[in-house]
């Protein structure tokens, strides 16, 4: 069983962990609730760290002209200032982190699908960001970042867990040993994010001489890699690679009900882990030394994949 390092996520504190909604409700996430047992959590509310009492009158933002405001329709106050004094302190006191949860459609933390009104306040206008979660997205574009809504379904919630789970193996790098041992062991893992990417990171590796120069550009290209979304297509191909160590060894039925468990996962019936089992089971059965140290086999805590189901 591989050992994961904890990563450590800021995540909206309204999701399982305080009443501290405007209407004085919290969120129910299963996921988090489970991924707390192997995660730190860095909790934070943007509306009640500048004040805001629980429960309180909503907030919207509204676009004043052209340019967006945070305003309490109610009291007619406007807390635009607070909340970006509030926003750089916060986002600027962070140092090691691996990733992000933020609540979803917030006008403080939601980063897609955001109501902004006209006018008053009162008028709905078009969609948009939170404060908070656009500025994230803005000082830290190279790491994971999902809402608690989009968390529910299958693929995207394995991309966030696959891609969290590098970023903080990355972190824990000090030397160009432990650069090489990470790139090694994360080879067909980042040949599935993207292949082109993981030859760039490799030639990184083989032509710098300084130690500290070749982990600054491998990490600045890694985080750019990993900034695309993970098409199952790739990851497939990386299953199919991996399958070809074992293809002379294996009978009829056993290829066949391979290919069919990954023509399930193309199709989202089953999570990533289903076809990666099986060839797991195969990399025991015959000894594959190289096979075996692959992170591609158990990408993030295999604990993790029942809650994925829930939806």
């Amino acid at each position: 069983m591989r050992k994961f390092r904890r990563p450590l996520v800021v995540l909206s504190r309204c999701i399982e962990h305080d009443h501290c909604r405007y209407d004085g409700s919290m969120i129910s996430s299963p996921f988090v609730r489970q991924f707390e047992d192997y995660a730190d959590f860095i909790t934070v509310c943007p509306e009640v760290e500048i004040g805001l009492g629980v429960p309180r009158p909503p907030i919207h933002i509204t676009e004043v002209d052209g340019k967006p405001r945070l305003v309490q329709p109610e009291t007619g106050r406007d807390i635009t200032a607070d909340m970006r004094s509030f926003i750089d302190s916060f986002l600027g006191s962070l140092d090691a982190v691996d990733g992000f949860i933020l609540k979803n459609r917030s006008p403080s933390c939601g980063i897609r699908n955001v109501k902004v009104y006209r006018g008053e306040g009162r008028r709905p206008g078009r969609d948009g960001m939170g404060f908070f979660g656009r500025a994230v997205m803005e000082r830290f574009p190279h790491l994971p970042l999902e809402d608690e809504g989009r968390l529910r379904n299958l693929q995207i919630r394995e991309d966030f867990l696959i891609k969290l789970y590098l970023v903080r193996d990355l972190r824990s790098v000090e030397g160009l040993q432990d650069l090489i041992d990470f790139h090694t062991q994360n080879k067909l893992l980042l040949m599935s994010i993207s292949p082109e990417g993981q030859n760039i990171l490799g030639r990184v590796i083989g032509e710098q001489t300084d130690h500290e120069d070749a982990i600054k550009e491998y990490s600045e290209i890694f985080h750019e890699i990993i900034r695309e979304p993970l098409k199952p297509e790739r990851l497939i191909n990386a299953l199919l690679h991996a399958f070809g160590h074992f293809s002379s060894e294996l009978n009829g039925g056993e290829k066949k009900y391979f290919l069919e468990s990954v023509e399930w996962y193309r199709r989202g019936v089953v999570p990533l882990l289903v076809p990666i089992s099986i060839l797991r089971s195969w990399v025991v059965r015959f000894g594959d030394i190289y096979l075996e140290k692959q992170t591609l086999f158990e990408p993030y805590p295999r604990e993790l994949v029942p809650v994925t189901l829930i939806i």
